[in-house]
């Protein structure tokens, strides 16, 4: 085929010359002649005696075929095709169509022998040319329409070579924007048997729905405006339904490429990596194509027909999810444990928007394996070490940020609910308000006295808002504001929720989420970053986001008259998700400094959530909880001491603090300045990270977080202190990841601590300012 590339049609001088030309330059009647003489010789090469074609012969057709498209293309060029039928004003075109050429050069193609595909090459690019110049008109003439037709279906079951693919795929591509301009004209490409249905444009994308290269990604792109189009002729949706098998496909080739991952991401080389990034995605062998499945798999979830939807998530839910993912995570291997997590993380970050959220759900919440809850065994998970435990972290972390009802209502609220962790004395005065705010100065002096500095009393941290530090580290107003976002923003997205989640409620839990439940899918209006998959959603709605709806009601009642002696007497429990956590935090000086970051704020995003029964249990230290049950102001009292008293028998204690506080500044100052230089690189993050965003992306090999952002200067003022990158990546990792001794350690977690008692405090305070706004609306 390589003889035949130069000859494109649109590419030679003289065709550019041509098209550029105005009317007044060239005589329509001489356009017409001119392609009338160039058929006639073109015919005279097809009409030879029934020999085989030579490779001078082909290469006539094809020279002729290039003039003829060229003068057509004038000759309609400027005919407002909307308006006035084509056929009627370009005699090139009626000429064409009245003499059958397009079906005598198919024909002549059927014979061509080996130069078969040279031909069949020519006739795509003719009618992808045809097509994007006429729009839909073309489509209604059977001249045109019939022959192109019979090209399509004998490309059905033929292998064939890239070349011919992309002008294959581009042409379907064409038509799938045409028809969803024109629905009208879907009818004409159905073919109807009294035993089958086919629509060929589907049949012929769908093989190459799971191809890595651009061809993929095209062929991607029209079968979502196929879904689309499903939404707007149920016939489609039908089609694919009940005579395709692309539900299969999608599940089975999730399957085959997820079995192509490694097992063990044995390149970690940071101790505090925890996810997936963007860059993980590009490097690790096979991830980038699962991703893009992945995606593509979502985006046909938010576009099509829910009959469509409905069958593509029972086939995930039942061919990938629990077949495949589920075993992996059971794994007994804990590297395998954790690239199995890692993965299962990406992919719930993956399919947050609306589409295939639900069968992941149903997954994590229903899904029992040996006679215990997939959901169950990855919280007791956060009890592990290291690796382990950060990516379980990063899982829960994730599972959070949904701000879906019946996530939260399985890991919190149907624990909290009952108010069973509460002393008995405490049920009858539930919620109290706060106005005097007296959580908040609690949680500020549970702050390590070691960090006091004697030049900055801790009363002028608290009030003088604006004072002249740099470091975010003391700035409370910084964290005051960081709250308040947050907290309006988790505030609107529980806005839908089926339950308040006061404890004046009695919860009446469905056993199972049902997406009859969660009939409220809304659309992205446009898809994520991967190429192939930017369309524009035209029906996108302002419903509700399914992850936002619970599929559990609420019946009313008065928690003065909690009768249920079971209940009284039973021993209270904040539940398993909760009580872990806290006991991690308990070990807050014998864990890494990364877990405790992530502990840190993973509790700090569930401080967050606005209803009351979790807002007062971690926020509010007047509750009297039952004695098994732990509290968040006493295990952080108890850290208090502990460092405080670890602290004091050291001579050294200031300038341990001092020298902690300045690493992590520093650190943080790296990790932007690495962050940027990342960036400059690449296309595919946002530019700058959001001075408290704790979890944002990096890059695995040098880990760049915005982690322990309250310790480090706005990214302006990164620019401003002119710190300059470290020449080597392994130079500048020691830097970030020094390994400390035991004082060193304990000086770093009383700053952490320090911080974290100001972000919490800022919470409460904003949590009451919230509630005293609601109450004088």
């Amino acid at each position: 085929m390589d003889w035949l590339s130069k000859y494109n049609i649109l590419s030679k001088p003289q065709t550019r010359a041509l098209m550029s030309s105005t009317e007044e330059e060239c005589d329509p009647q001489a356009c017409y002649d001119s392609f009338k003489e160039h058929w006639h010789q073109a015919l005279k090469i097809i009409n030879r005696a029934q020999q085989m074609p030579r490779n001078d012969d082909v290469l006539g057709v094809v020279n002729h075929l290039e003039q003829m498209v060229t003068l057509l293309l004038y000759d309609v060029k400027k005919i407002d095709q909307l308006r006035v039928p084509i056929s009627s004003t370009s005699q090139c075109l009626e000429y064409m169509l009245g003499e059958n050429i397009l079906d005598k050069l198919f024909e002549w193609g059927v014979r061509a022998g080996k130069f078969k595909d040279a031909v069949r090459c020519e006739q795509l690019k003719l009618y992808e040319v045809l097509i994007s110049r006429s729009r839909h008109v073309l489509l209604v003439h059977e001249p045109f329409l019939r022959p192109m037709l019979k090209l399509l279906n004998s490309c059905k079951d033929e292998l064939f070579s890239k070349d011919i693919e992309k002008l294959l795929v581009d042409l379907l591509n064409q038509l799938c924007a045409l028809l969803m301009q024109n629905i009208d004209l879907i009818d004409l490409f159905f073919q109807r048997s009294e035993n089958n249905t086919r629509f060929i444009i589907f049949i012929l994308l769908i093989p190459f729905v799971h191809r890595e290269d651009s061809i993929g990604m095209r062929a991607r792109d029209g079968l979502l405006l196929c879904m689309s189009l499903s939404k707007k002729n149920k016939e489609v949706a039908t089609y694919i339904v009940e005579r395709s098998n692309f539900a299969v496909l999608a599940a089975s080739g999730l399957n085959g490429l997820y079995s192509l991952l490694p097992n063990i991401l044995d390149d970690i080389q940071v101790p505090d990596w925890r996810r997936l990034t963007p860059d993980d995605v590009n490097d690790i062998k096979g991830l980038s194509t699962f991703v893009t499945s992945l995606e593509f798999s979502n985006a046909v979830a938010q576009v099509a027909h829910p009959m469509i939807r409905r069958q593509l998530q029972e086939f995930l839910f039942r061919g990938f999810l629990i077949p495949v993912l589920g075993p992996a995570l059971l794994q007994t291997n804990v590297n395998e444990q954790v690239a199995a997590t890692a993965y299962l993380e990406l992919i719930l970050r993956t399919v947050t928007q609306p589409g295939l959220l639900y069968a992941l759900l149903k997954f994590l919440i229903n899904m029992e394996y040996d006679g215990h809850r997939l959901l169950d065994i990855l919280i007791q998970r956060v009890h592990s070490d290291r690796e382990l435990c950060l990516v379980s972290l990063s899982l829960f972390e994730t599972m959070v940020h949904l701000n879906c009802e019946d996530m939260m209502l399985e890991l919190v609220f149907q624990h909290l609910q009952p108010c069973l962790h509460l002393m008995l004395s405490q049920r009858r005065l539930l919620l109290p308000l706060d106005p005097h705010c007296q959580n908040f100065e609690k949680l500020l002096n549970l702050a390590p006295s070691c960090c006091e500095l004697p030049s900055s009393p801790r009363s002028d941290i608290h009030w003088n808002h604006y004072g002249g530090q740099q470091s975010l580290c003391g700035k409370y107003h910084a964290y005051l504001y960081d709250a308040r976002n947050k907290i309006s923003s988790c505030q609107a997205a529980c806005t839908s929720w089926n339950n308040s989640y006061t404890g004046c409620d009695e919860i009446v839990q469905d056993p199972t989420i049902t997406e009859e439940n969660c009939n409220s899918l809304s659309s992205l209006g446009e898809s994520s970053g991967y190429e192939s998959l930017k369309i524009k959603i035209e029906d996108s709605s302002e419903e509700t986001p399914i992850w936002q709806i619970s599929s559990n009601k609420i019946r009313k009642h008065n928690p003065s008259f909690v009768d249920n002696s079971d209940q009284l007497n039973s021993s209270g429990s904040a539940g398993p998700f909760l009580t872990l956590l806290l006991e991690k935090l308990k070990n807050f000086l014998s864990n890494s400094f990364y877990i405790n970051l992530h502990v840190t704020g993973l509790i700090s995003r569930l401080a967050v959530y606005p209803q009351p029964l979790l807002r007062t249990y971690l926020l509010d230290d007047s509750l009297v909880l039952q004695p098994n049950v732990p509290s968040l102001f006493q295990i952080i009292g108890s850290l208090k001491q502990s460092i405080d008293e670890y602290m004091s028998r050291r001579a050294d204690s200031g300038s341990l603090i001092k020298a902690a506080r300045d690493f992590l500044v520093d650190r943080e100052t790296r990790l932007i300045n690495a962050r940027r230089n990342t960036l400059e690189k690449s296309s595919s993050f946002n530019v700058e990270p959001e001075p408290f965003q704790r979890n944002g992306p990096k890059r695995r090999s040098l880990n760049l977080p915005s982690i322990t952002s309250m310790f480090g200067r706005r990214p302006s003022q990164v620019a401003e202190n002119g710190v300059a990158l470290v020449p080597t990546e392994e130079y500048q990792c020691n830097l970030i990841y020094p390994k400390f001794n035991e004082e060193q350690h304990v000086a770093l977690c009383a700053v952490l601590l320090d911080e974290w008692v100001k972000e919490l405090a800022a919470l409460a305070q904003e949590h009451m300012i919230a509630q005293l706004a609601a109450l004088f609306k």
